[in-house]
């Protein structure tokens, strides 16, 4: 989505993100290799002038609560 809230000295000059949630480090390494996300990144790549990548685990501060 595009980043309506920071201000530009914050961002950078970037204005849009991707988030992808994996369940497991297997399915991301799945996904990073996979034909179809390698020809996007390609094209999407030579469409930008410059990228960030972060790469993090979730980590589960306090318990979720079943309403």
């Amino acid at each position: 989505g595009q980043d309506l809230e920071s201000e530009e000295m914050l961002r950078q000059g970037f204005t849009h993100a991707f988030s992808l949630t994996f369940e497991s480090k297997e399915e991301f390494v799945a996904f990073s290799q996979h034909p179809t996300h390698l020809a996007f990144a390609e094209i999407l790549l030579s469409a930008v002038e410059k990228a960030i990548v972060f790469d993090f685990p979730v980590v589960q501060v306090k318990p979720l609560i079943n309403a």
